[in-house]
């Protein structure tokens, strides 16, 4: 599936449910790379992450009524302590955990490596995964 079809995937469910997390311009020092400079000291990155949850009964007060923006923060951080050589290997292994919760339909993250190329702002990755991309595996 290509990423025009992705995106209008993902934006005919946004139609059908009403409930999107999202995470924007998260930043935090890692080391991941393949490249021996890249392993010996922590890079910034940034991360912008939207989920398409189902809609469900969300109940004031219960956190396990809503997908928590903070546990989303909270396992980008968990996995980064893995040192991964590529970000599309972290992008998997975050997608994989984040398509457990039942409710999540499709995912869409960017991360991307701050100030680590010359004359560059950033470089780095895009995803766009519906559930059934991980269902198959």
């Amino acid at each position: 599936m290509n990423k025009t079809n992705i995106i209008k995937l993902f934006e005919e469910k946004k139609k059908k449910s009403k409930e999107i997390i999202f995470i924007k311009n998260y930043t935090c020092k890692a080391i991941i790379g393949y490249h021996a400079f890249e392993k010996s000291k922590p890079q910034k990155l940034r991360f912008n992450v939207e989920i398409l949850s189902k809609q469900k009964k969300v109940i004031d007060g219960n956190l396990n009524s809503v997908l928590n923006y903070e546990e989303i923060i909270n396992k980008i951080n968990f996995f980064l302590k893995k040192k991964y050589n590529f970000l599309e290997s972290f992008a998997n292994d975050f997608i994989y955990e984040i398509f457990k919760n039942k409710n999540v339909l499709n995912i869409k993250i960017k991360i991307e490596k701050l100030n680590i190329i010359k004359n560059t702002e950033s470089v780095g990755i895009e995803f766009f995964k519906t559930k059934n991309d991980y269902e198959k595996l």
